[in-house]
C-alpha cells in the first residue's frame, strides 16, 4: 500500500464525527411519539443538576450512542461535545484551539506531531488524562472489530499504517500513535495532513480511560455509571433510547471556574408543536421550529435562523428494478418542486439545491467558491415536469412496463414527514403510473435499513466533516458506508483516490477541477436527488447567552453559555 499523500490545500474546519447516521431504537413512530410526550412531561420539571442555571435544550432525534467510537449522529455528537474534550476543541469562530493539549511540536517534514497534555486535565473520577487514553481510543476506532462508521477518519488523518490497520492487515498496535510518557503523545503520519488540527475536534478522536472502559465491558456508555467524562459537563441521567439526557457541571474540568451553567438537559421531542408549547410554558430554553410555526413566530424577538450545513437529498437504491434505469432516476429527480418544499413546506429559510457540494463550504487558492467553479446546478437535478414526464415514459418503455411502485423511507420528525408527503404527492401527480408508499421510521432504524440496502428510495441528509468538497464527494466511492445508492464507478473511485492520496493531491488546481468533474459525474448518473440545504429556525430564551453554533463541525458548544 503506497504512502498517503493527501495534501489538502484549502481547508477550514472539521465537524464532530458523524453528521449522517441515525438515532432511535427500532421503535415505531407511534411508540416514539408516545415516549416523547411522556419524556417531555417528565423532563420539564426537575433536573438532576443542582442550582438554577440549567439549560434545557430540545433536539429532535434520539441519542444514537454515547460511545465516541460508535457515535455518528448530530444529537450524539452534540451531547458528547459538552462532556468530553479531545486534544483540540473550537473557539467561537469555529477555528481549532487546544483542548486538553497544552502544546504541540511538528517535525520539519511534517510527519511527527508531539503533543503535551495539560497536567490539570483529569477525568471526572480524578484520574489524570494521559497519552495512553488517546492511544487506546484511537486504536479502538481503527480496529475493524469495533465497526466504527468513522473508522475512515483514522485514514483521513494520514496516521501511519492506518490503511493496513483498518483492514485488519496489521494489528492495531502498529497504528502510528504512541505514548512517550503519561503526558506526551506522539503521532506519526504517512504524509503531512493539512487538516489534522481540525480533525482533532472530532468525537472519534476523543480519549478514553482504558481501565474504566474495560471494567464496564459491554455495558460501556449505556448509563451515567458507565460513562466517564473529562469535559465541562458530565452525564447524570442517560440510558439508551431515553427521551431526556441530563448533564451536570463537571467540577473536575480544568476550566470549571469559567463554566457558568450548573447543568444541561437535552429533551428529545420530534413534534415541533409540542416543543413550542414547552418553550412557551418555560420548560425549554431552545427549540427548533418547522412548518407553520415558523410563520407564527418569525416576528418574535426570540426567533432566529441559522444554517447548519446539512444537505437533504434522496438516495435511490440502484439495485432495485427500475431505479437501475437512468431515465427513471432522472425523471424522479426532475419532478418535484424544491422551491415549494422550502417556501411552502419548511418555511424556515432552507434553500433549494440543484447541486450537492454546498455554497460557502470551501474555496480554492484564488478564493473562488466551489459553486462558482462548478456552476449553480445541473440539468439532471433541475425541476422541470415536462422533461421529467418525457424521461419517465422513455424509461418505462425501456423497462417494458407501464407502471412502477416504490416505498419512500423517511424518519419520524415533523419536517422529514412533511417533505416525504410532498414528494409522494408530486411524484404521483407528475409521473403517471407511479405509486409511492411512505415508510416512517426512527432515524436509527432508517439508517440501518439504508446501510443494508433494504429500501427503495430513502430521504436522508449529510453534513460536512470538514471544509473541503471531498467531505461530500468521497461518500460515493464503491463500498463506502455512506454510499446507500450502491453506486460504483471505477473512474470516479480512481479520481477520488488520486485527489486524496495521489498525484492530484499534490496539484491544487488539478485537484479542484477533478472534484468538479466528480460532482458532475454524480449528477450525470443521477446517483442522488438533491433537495435543499437545511436552515434551522430557533426560539431561544432571551436569558440564555453564549451558545456557540457551527455550520461545519461540532454542532454547538455550551462551555461559554450562561442563563440569567
Amino acid at each position: 500500500m503506497k504512502a498517503k499523500k493527501w495534501v489538502a490545500l484549502t481547508l477550514a474546519s472539521v465537524m464532530c464525527v458523524g453528521m449522517l447516521a441515525g438515532c432511535g431504537s427500532g421503535q415505531t413512530a407511534e411508540e416514539t411519539a408516545a415516549a416523547q410526550s411522556e419524556g417531555a412531561a417528565e423532563g420539564s420539571g426537575d433536573s438532576t443538576a443542582s442550582g438554577e442555571k440549567i439549560l434545557r435544550y430540545q433536539v429532535s432525534t434520539l441519542v444514537d450512542s454515547m460511545d465516541p467510537a460508535l457515535s455518528n449522529d448530530y444529537t450524539s455528537c452534540g451531547v458528547l461535545s459538552q462532556c468530553m474534550m479531545g486534544l483540540n476543541t473550537k473557539d467561537e469562530s469555529g477555528a481549532p484551539v487546544y483542548g486538553v493539549a497544552e502544546s504541540k511540536t511538528v517535525s520539519e517534514d511534517g510527519l511527527t506531531i508531539t503533543y503535551k497534555i495539560r497536567d490539570d486535565a483529569v477525568w471526572a473520577n480524578g484520574d489524570p488524562v494521559t497519552a495512553n487514553d488517546f492511544v487506546y481510543a484511537w486504536r479502538r476506532v481503527a480496529d475493524p472489530a469495533t465497526a466504527s462508521d468513522y473508522q475512515f477518519f483514522i485514514q483521513t488523518a494520514c496516521i501511519a499504517n492506518a490503511d493496513d490497520v483498518v483492514t485488519g492487515a496489521k494489528p492495531v498496535e502498529e497504528l502510528g500513535v504512541a505514548a512517550e510518557d503519561d503526558k506526551t503523545l506522539v503521532v506519526t503520519l504517512s504524509s503531512p495532513c493539512a487538516i489534522f488540527d481540525f480533525l482533532m475536534t472530532s468525537t472519534c478522536f476523543l480519549p478514553l480511560n482504558q481501565s474504566f472502559v474495560e471494567s464496564c465491558g459491554e455495558e460501556f456508555a449505556t448509563s451515567p455509571e458507565t460513562i466517564l467524562c473529562n469535559g465541562p459537563f458530565k452525564i447524570s441521567s442517560y440510558e439508551p433510547s431515553t427521551m431526556t439526557v441530563d448533564l451536570v457541571k463537571n467540577d473536575a474540568f480544568f476550566d470549571a471556574d469559567k463554566v457558568k451553567l450548573d447543568g444541561v438537559q437535552f429533551q428529545i421531542i420530534t413534534d415541533s408543536q409540542t416543543a413550542a408549547l414547552s418553550f412557551e410554558n418555560g420548560d425549554l430554553d431552545v427549540v427548533t421550529l418547522s412548518g407553520n410555526l415558523v410563520e407564527q413566530y418569525q416576528d418574535d424577538p426570540r426567533y432566529s435562523t441559522r444554517s447548519d450545513g446539512y444537505n437533504w437529498y434522496l438516495c435511490p437504491n440502484l439495485e432495485r428494478e427500475g431505479l437501475d434505469n437512468l431515465n427513471i432516476r432522472m425523471a424522479l429527480a426532475k419532478s418535484y418542486d424544491k422551491e415549494a418544499i422550502t417556501t411552502r413546506v419548511l418555511k424556515d429559510g432552507s434553500t433549494p439545491m440543484d447541486y450537492f457540494v454546498p455554497s460557502g463550504l470551501a474555496t480554492n487558492s484564488k478564493g473562488e467558491d466551489f459553486r462558482v467553479a462548478a456552476g449553480d446546478g445541473y440539468d439532471s437535478w433541475t425541476y422541470n415536469v415536462e422533461e421529467a414526464q418525457e424521461l419517465w415514459q422513455k424509461g418505462l418503455e425501456e423497462l417494458g412496463v407501464t407502471s412502477l411502485s416504490y416505498t419512500l423511507m423517511c424518519e419520524d420528525t415533523d419536517s422529514a414527514q412533511a417533505v416525504a408527503q410532498f414528494l409522494q404527492s408530486e411524484w404521483q401527480t407528475n409521473l403517471p403510473g407511479l405509486t409511492i408508499e411512505l415508510q416512517v421510521l426512527p432515524k436509527k432504524a432508517r439508517l440501518e435499513y439504508m446501510q443494508n440496502g433494504e429500501y427503495d428510495i430513502g430521504l436522508t441528509r449529510w453534513g460536512p466533516d470538514y471544509a473541503d468538497p471531498m467531505t461530500d464527494l468521497d461518500m460515493w466511492v464503491t463500498g463506502s458506508s455512506t454510499n446507500y445508492s450502491q453506486f460504483s464507478n471505477a473512474e470516479y473511485d480512481a479520481t477520488i483516490e488520486s485527489a486524496k492520496y495521489g498525484d492530484l493531491a499534490l496539484d491544487e488546481d488539478a485537484r479542484w477541477a477533478a472534484l468538479v468533474e466528480c460532482e458532475k459525474m454524480l449528477a450525470d448518473e443521477c446517483v442522488l436527488f438533491p433537495i435543499y440545504g437545511q436552515a434551522v429556525a430557533l426560539m431561544t430564551n432571551p436569558e440564555v447567552t453564549g451558545i456557540q453554533y457551527y455550520a461545519v463541525g461540532l454542532p454547538y458548544l455550551f462551555i461559554n453559555a450562561d442563563k440569567n
